[in-house]
């Protein structure tokens, strides 16, 4: 059965890992074709495809983009390029991006210490060493101060979007980022659509607003999960993508590359993704 994984992140946005390392395990577990999906950054690709050349596995350009939905909050977004596609202007947008990420941690960690949890930004800044700042590097903070035991715990208790320390983020729509992608040569799927509060209206507003996929095999999501979501995908003429949307920060995650997907989905993702460097 083949293997790909195009829900990745490395140390050039909250992940733990290189890029290379990142790519090397993926490779390790039996994937052929992968894409490195940093938030908001293309950093880490180039690293990425260095580490594909040597060990033999195919890898892609790849991004995370948090966008919003007036009815559903925030959503997030994965794009996916050729290795000819023009992405000058997709970066110039996504610098943007990171300069509000970077206001938004500013004023998450001012939050924190109203609810009496002080942490230090040029900690965070620190833990981030130059990528794009996200809650997980607050989270890793959090951990250091001594107000919670693990990141997992900092995101249950303070951090998580309904969480007494989330800060929204100025975001761009669904649509707008589907076109953003698409005005790139990309291909844009809806990350796990499952984690979402209202996965069906998700998955129907992406569907309306021009998108491509829908990351039905993902992570941990259990048999119903996925044929339901498969169900759906069908309905709104939408790929089955698959991503272990790997960072690195528990140590129960599964590894680059772990996520199954069924051999006719694959061969289909494959010719998709192959035929964007054409």
């Amino acid at each position: 059965m083949p293997r790909l994984d195009l829900h990745l992140h490395s140390v050039h946005s909250d992940g733990t890992k290189p890029p290379g390392w990142v790519v090397q395990q993926a490779a390790a577990n039996g994937a052929e074709l992968v894409a490195l999906t940093d938030h908001d950054t293309l950093a880490g690709v180039a690293d990425a495809q260095s580490a594909g050349r040597d060990g033999g596995i195919d890898v892609i350009a790849g991004v995370e983009i948090g966008v919003n939905d007036p009815d559903l909050g925030e959503l997030h977004v994965l794009g996916f390029f050729g290795e000819s596609a023009p992405l000058a202007d997709f970066e110039a947008q996504l610098a943007a991006y990171r300069s509000e990420r970077e206001s938004r941690a500013v004023r998450t960690v001012e939050r924190l210490a109203e609810l009496g949890l002080p942490v230090e930004y040029e900690r965070v800044a620190r833990l981030a060493a130059g990528a794009s700042i996200g809650r997980p590097h607050i989270a890793r903070a959090l951990v250091e101060a001594g107000h919670v035991e693990s990141v997992r715990e900092a995101f249950d208790r303070f951090l998580r979007n309904d969480g007494p320390a989330y800060i929204a983020r100025t975001l761009l729509s669904l649509r707008d980022s589907i076109a953003l992608i698409h005005e790139a040569g990309g291909f844009a799927s809806l990350a796990h659509p499952t984690r979402y509060a209202e996965s069906e209206a998700a998955s129907l507003a992406f569907a309306a607003a021009g998108g491509d996929g829908l990351e039905i095999y993902y992570r941990n999501d259990g048999a119903e999960e996925v044929a339901n979501g498969h169900q759906l995908a069908k309905r709104l003429g939408l790929v089955p993508t698959v991503g272990s949307d790997f960072h690195g920060l528990h140590p129960d995650e599964l590894r680059p590359g772990s996520v199954p997907i069924p051999e006719p989905a694959a061969k289909q993702l494959l010719e998709i993704l192959r035929g964007l460097a054409r």
